[in-house]
């Protein structure tokens, strides 16, 4: 019998019985195995994946009818805490799983190990190993509540590392993670001896997952879709109208392949140096690439212009502003600069600052020194309510912002309370909710809905305000190729509409595609800021922020490209004229 079993498994939420959330699954993970598993948001990812450690059936509640066994045992006759002496289970939020007990991360991440009756010397020697483990062993006295969200993905990494389960269950666990973070992480868990470790990770990030895992399971619709080996699968995906992003180098891969430069029989390539490697023969073949380390500089495109901004007519600016959490961490350093309109996106490593600056913005949180002015005021001296009229904020996490009983009541929250009329009101809030693609869900209640379309509703409740000026953070963590796309168009019609929206985020990808502005933050400290075509053109300055450059300017880069290129469209129309492609008529 394989490790875990699931035998024409069928489910539906309490909440929504008319749905399969899981339909006629049947499924076997060896003992050893990493699997990952993939598929569109909603598409019943977690869902099969809480049901391992046995929160479905005994906590969540529904119609669940088939089996799940893990290493023999039925889950539905099994309970949690006898399950999770098998089974640790990171959850899609890791602040969902935080104690808020604990006043150092090294306290939080032994809290389960004394819950459990650890040896002193065992339990210090296994916290010391799992911080170090996921990367933040300099983290250990820090208080957990003044993390950043990527930090305390980490540190809930650890806490279910540190307990040594035979079975891990990872669901999104590098959503809030910086490049760098996320490949970290996913070497790390690829790096675990199998003989201790069965592995079942749940991601949106195929590119980055591919490489690291033995098998792929696509879930559409509550059905296993693909299963197998990830190449395969991802050929499969490369030739289909997916939700799924396929990775760049696979759409590189098959436009080799389609146009005769690579023979169909070989596999496309997973891994970024493997698509580089296949360019780089062909052009060679081609007689268009000279050596094998020339790594030519590439100039800014004529693509889009920086916005101008001046203190006449910027609607936001910080001038000198330090801010201090406490004596020892400062998070920003001496910030200056100023805001018009347009699409801002900002990028850095996880503890950048981020999340701080943008709280800044909306008087959350005010300068330890220096000065925010928006729209002329002062934050000092305005409170959070008022300067919600000029200032809409959509968190990284968006339960910290959703308490009402449906949809519609969260998204019409905003604009009651300051005091828009009921009929630009309604208004504001049908369209909000329309442009979300939420009508379906529309007298739901947030939570009974999944994370990636929850944070279209914080996103909702923000837009129904209708405030000049918007800031969203991080709102494409775990959102699939649909979801992430309609956030990019809803931002440009925004910034059509002469509105100022300032994006924080880790996907680099999302800020060529959709930015006007890119400002690099590294330590709290403002290192690049001009057009994405600028900053994407300075790698080694990059570097310094744990930023990569999105894979398309890496690969054109490569090739001695002298323009930047941003999106898959522009680098493969770069490949068709080096290498005299025709055009294929549409």
């Amino acid at each position: 019998m394989s490790l875990i079993e699931y035998d024409n498994v069928n489910y539906s939420y309490r909440s929504q019985t008319d749905e399969q959330a899981i339909e006629d699954v049947s499924l076997s993970i060896e003992k050893g195995e990493f699997v990952g598993i993939t598929g569109a948001a909603d598409a019943g990812k977690s869902t099969l994946a809480r049901m391992i450690p046995g929160y479905i059936p005994n906590f969540f509640e529904g119609e669940f009818e088939g089996n799940v066994t893990v290493d023999g045992a039925n889950t539905r006759e099994t309970s949690i805490g006898d399950l999770s002496t098998k089974v640790g289970m990171l959850f899609e939020n890791p602040f969902d799983q935080m104690t808020g007990a604990s006043t150092t991360v090294f306290e939080e991440v032994a809290f389960a190990l004394e819950n459990q009756g650890i040896a002193v010397p065992e339990m210090v020697e296994r916290v010391k190993w799992s911080l170090e483990l996921v990367g933040i062993e300099d983290l250990y006295q820090r208080n957990p509540n003044q993390l950043s969200g990527g930090q305390s993905q980490r540190v809930a990494l650890a806490s279910i590392l540190a307990l040594r389960p035979d079975i891990l269950i990872l669901d999104e666990p590098t959503s809030q993670l910086d490049p760098e973070g996320t490949e970290s992480v996913f070497e790390v868990i690829g790096n675990l001896d199998r003989d201790e470790f069965t592995i079942v990770l749940v991601s949106q990030k195929v590119e980055r997952l591919a490489p690291h895992i033995d098998r792929m399971v696509v879930v559409e619709d509550g059905q296993i879709a693909h299963n197998g080996d990830p190449k395969d699968v991802l050929a499969t995906l490369a030739t289909q109208d997916s939700k799924i992003s396929v990775p760049t180098q696979i759409s590189v891969g098959k436009w080799l392949r389609d146009n005769g430069f690579v023979s169909t029989e070989k596999q496309l390539p997973v891994t970024y140096q493997d698509a580089l490697s296949e360019l780089q023969d062909v052009y060679r073949a081609e007689g268009l690439l000279a050596s094998d380390d020339a790594t030519p500089e590439i100039s800014a495109s004529s693509g889009t212009e920086a916005i101008s901004d001046s203190a006449e007519d910027s609607q936001l600016t910080l001038d000198s502003v330090t801010y201090r959490y406490s004596d020892t961490v400062e998070a920003l350093t001496d910030i200056s600069t100023e805001f018009d309109h347009g699409v801002v996106c900002l990028i850095g490593q996880n503890g950048a600052g981020k999340t701080t600056f943008a709280k800044h913005l909306n008087a959350l949180l005010t300068p330890s020194e220096g000065t925010v002015t928006v729209r002329g005021k002062n934050t000092r001296d305005h409170r959070v309510a008022e300067m919600a009229k000029d200032v809409g904020l959509s968190f990284q996490n968006p339960n910290d912002q959703l308490f009402h009983d449906s949809i519609d009541e969260e998204v019409r929250y905003g604009p009651k309370n300051i005091d828009l009329d009921a009929d630009t009101m309604d208004e504001n809030v049908d369209d909000a909710i329309d442009r979300l693609n939420l009508n379906d869900v529309r007298e739901r209640n947030p939570y009974d809905i999944g994370q990636a379309r929850r944070k279209h509703v914080a996103v909702a409740s923000v837009l129904a305000m209708d405030s000049p000026i918007f800031v969203l953070d991080e709102p494409t963590g775990g959102q699939d190729a649909d979801g992430a796309e309609l956030l990019g168009s809803l931002i440009e019609e925004m910034a059509d509409a002469g509105k100022l929206i300032i994006v924080i985020t880790h996907d680099v990808d999302f800020a060529a595609r959709h930015s006007d502005r890119v400002i690099a933050l590294r330590q709290g400290e403002l290192l690049l800021d001009g057009p994405p075509e600028e900053v994407f053109n300075q790698p080694e300055e990059l570097q310094k922020t744990n930023v990569d450059l999105p894979t398309v300017t890496q690969l054109s880069l490569e090739l001695g490209h002298d323009t930047t290129v941003l999106t898959i469209d522009e680098l493969l129309d770069k490949l068709r004229r080096d290498l005299d492609v025709p055009v294929t008529p549409t």
